[in-house]
């Protein structure tokens, strides 16, 4: 059908039913993806999908009639135009929902295998090699949101399928290896090898529900105060040019309310909140981590994605993330990136130019070669932990040299009175400056976590007791 109104007795009229068929035609249809609720709009195109807006729909079928439509009669365009704009109800979601619906076979990320889709390929990665394929050899429909707009099997720097270790190249390799530097080798080895498998992790599009984490990224201390500008942002930005991802500002996060997740649709794989302040709660987005996400919007009927197809969750942060015990350390990965980088000198002073931006086709090839890399790794190696200790780093960065020395002389073998302990540390260091309880026991949490302990807390009438003890 080549238009979507009918003409009688000498006026134009939009008729509901050409309308679905002509939007049917075109690949406009309703999904209802396995686990979701509620239907999507969305346009299918071959074995590629997108899913749509109302407005979306509006606007194709206005401009179908005000520039691809060869219309006879001038008067007839201007009566379809005007009739158009009398016609919004058929373009309501009521409406629109009862297009026809469409049963979908999803090209998915497995356990063992991972995509990546470009505009002229599809790269499949294996823990043994990769492979680059065309759109038609895949077995089921592909997201438009999941595909990254590069030519990347046209591009020069590509490499050829190969069943052998990829070699990261390129500058946000470089990069990557600044974020890393220590003065160890062999810490900083093993550091650049976690943060390829970190970022495998989160590209893989598959969730592990015996292996659903949060991944932290944290700045360093520097003279007592968070260092920020260490990267973090370029980090986050790189990932969001493999996968679609939503933003939120770590500031303004408060999980109980119940827009918070708003910005999420199905089809994101990311979700970022970012410069979370200190003290953040972790513990409260935990049902985002390990369970389905609950997305409610303004005016309309909340929806839910499932768990396989929720975000992945990353938490950028100037300070350390609350939170010890086996339930906290299971749900999260933590990485403390260098100093390399800061407000004084930045990655565009060291490349001379900003990355991303001002890439050439060649850099832009080097960047997802790279990121195929950090999949492929991921898929052998599974998530590796730094070369550094993160928790003895952590306690390092928040609590004084005065107290990571007195926390050595604690008895932690008995139960101590929390009040007397605290008594005791200012009787040995009287100039040091005042510390409130609070901040004293979440110092003392953090000596758990860096010898591997367990810490309990117990009270008995207005005294307040704490121990050490193997987990």
């Amino acid at each position: 059908m080549n238009k979507f109104w009918t003409s009688a007795s000498g006026t134009n009229k939009i008729d509901p039913e050409s309308l679905h068929i002509f939007l049917g035609e075109r690949g406009f249809k309703t999904y209802k993806p396995a686990g979701v609720r509620t239907t999507i709009l969305v346009k299918v195109d071959n074995n590629r999908i997108k899913q749509v807006a109302t407005e979306d729909i509006r606007k194709f079928c206005w401009e179908y009639i005000d520039s691809e439509y060869q219309f006879s009669d001038p008067d007839e365009r201007r009566q379809i135009k005007s009739e158009f704009q009398r016609s919004s109800s058929l373009f309501s979601k009521n409406n629109l929902q009862l297009l026809r619906a469409v049963d979908l076979k999803e090209c998915r990320d497995t356990k063992e295998k991972g995509y990546l889709f470009f505009n002229d390929c599809i790269v499949e990665v294996t823990a043994s090699g990769f492979s680059i394929k065309n759109y038609d050899e895949i077995d089921g429909v592909v997201f438009e949101s999941d595909i990254c707009n590069f030519n990347y099997k046209s591009c020069p720097v590509t490499p050829k399928d190969g069943k052998v270790q990829i070699t990261p190249i390129g500058e946000f390799y470089e990069f990557i290896q600044d974020l890393c530097q220590n003065k160890r080798p062999e810490t900083y080895t093993k550091s650049i090898e976690s943060m390829g498998t970190i970022l495998g992790y989160l590209i893989h599009r598959y969730k592990d529900p015996a292996n659903a984490k949060a991944v932290i990224f944290m700045d360093t201390y520097k003279d007592g105060a968070p260092n920020g500008g260490t990267g973090k942002g370029i980090l986050t930005r790189a990932l969001g040019k493999v996968r679609e991802y939503a933003h939120q500002d770590g500031k303004f996060f408060t999980s109980s309310d119940k827009f918070v997740f708003s910005n999420l649709a199905y089809g994101t794989r990311l979700m970022i909140i970012d410069d979370v302040p200190k003290n953040f709660d972790f513990e409260k987005i935990f049902p985002l981590i390990t369970e389905k996400a609950v997305v409610e919007r303004k005016y309309e009927n909340k929806f839910v994605i499932p768990f396989e197809d929720s975000p992945k969750v990353i938490i950028t942060t100037n300070y350390t993330v609350d939170g010890s015990g086996s339930s906290h350390r299971r749900r999260k990965v933590e990485f403390i990136l260098a100093e390399t980088y800061s407000d004084d000198y930045t990655p565009e002073d060291k490349f001379g130019h900003l990355l991303f931006i001002e890439w050439n086709q060649d850099e832009w090839g080097r960047f997802y070669t790279f990121m195929i890399y950090c999949l492929q790794q991921f898929l052998k190696k599974g998530i590796l932990n730094p070369g550094f200790n993160v928790a003895i780093r952590k306690l390092k960065m928040e609590a004084t040299s005065q107290f990571i020395d007195f926390a050595q002389s604690i008895d932690m073998r008995t139960k101590l009175n929390k009040k007397t302990v605290y008594d005791q540390f200012y009787a040995k260091f009287p100039d040091h400056h005042t510390v409130e309880m609070t901040t004293f026991r979440n110092w003392l949490k953090l000596v758990a976590d860096a010898f591997g302990l367990k810490f309990t807390e117990s009270h008995s009438g207005n005294d307040s007791f704490f121990e050490f003890s193997q987990e």
